[in-house]
């Protein structure tokens, strides 16, 4: 059971959450990567993949802890995952989620430079003036 949970940064494109269970920390960043999934998303090298046409984008819920994930950590986190991102796999959406044992902060910040040009302290303020970023 996740014991706590918090929204931390949520652009249009882009949201990250912090999960607390049994003391463990875990970092949730969900990015819409405007493409259709790849094998190489998948990482399963023996995966027959055929691109399905109602399935025209891809959603990635990527986590990452400063410790190794929890084998019984993976199902509550998956489960998580899919609470926030079923609404799209229903649609038209591949939602594809994967753990990472990496620093989180850096995790994010990196993705934050690769993807907009800036970090979290960075973030312009007219990304964050209204409830929904549309």
């Amino acid at each position: 059971m996740i014991d706590y949970f918090e929204r931390k940064i949520r652009l249009k494109d882009f949201e990250v959450w912090g999960v607390q269970i049994g003391g463990q920390h875990y970092n949730l960043a969900i990015s819409d990567e405007f493409r259709h999934a790849t094998f190489d998303d998948f990482e399963m090298p023996d995966l027959i993949y055929d691109v399905d046409g109602q399935r025209a984008n891809y959603v990635s819920n990527t986590y990452f802890s400063d410790e190794p994930v929890k084998d019984e950590h993976r199902e509550i986190l998956g489960e998580f995952a899919r609470m926030l991102t079923n609404h799209l796999a229903l649609a038209h959406c591949e939602v594809i989620t994967k753990f990472y044992h990496e620093n989180p902060e850096k995790a994010i910040e990196q993705i934050l430079l690769m993807k907009y040009g800036f970090t979290e302290s960075e973030i312009p303020l007219d990304k964050l003036w209204h409830f929904n970023q549309e």
